[in-house]
């Protein structure tokens, strides 16, 4: 039943990721929770309806999202938690974000059958110099 459950929410998740780039509005409320917040890289906190607001007006504007790799889940009764490497490209109010990789941990609830995501984090990977 784990695997399952996992699975439905990976899948839950992939389609989230296509909404915000086709910036699917049904899709989205579907898949997002009325408490949803997003914590991008710069510590900005968005609410579900700031953040919808943001991709409707074109002030964020992704180019490219997409799951690199595999996706690991921690499994609850009603929790799910995933985190998974990406590659993220985007504009911020006008801003170009250039193409890089960011981890992502996404907190999901089961909402009368219903996987609808919570709780995003979006932190940026930055290569060090070698020392």
């Amino acid at each position: 039943m784990t695997d399952d459950v996992a699975g439905q929410v990976i899948k839950a998740e992939q389609d989230r990721i296509r909404c915000l780039l086709d910036v699917d509005r049904e899709t989205y409320d579907r898949l997002h929770a009325e408490e949803y917040r997003l914590c991008s890289p710069t510590g900005t906190v968005w609410t579900k309806a700031e953040y919808l607001e943001l991709l409707t007006t074109g002030r964020v504007a992704y180019r490219e999202l997409e799951l690199i790799g595999d996706v690991d889940a921690i499994v609850g009764t009603d929790v799910v938690v995933l985190r998974y490497r990406c590659v993220i490209e985007l504009t911020v109010d006008g801003a170009d974000i250039p193409r890089h990789d960011a981890w992502h941990t996404d907190v999901y609830t089961d909402a009368g059958g219903t996987w609808r995501c919570a709780w995003s984090q979006a932190t940026g990977i930055m290569d060090l110099p070698s020392t």
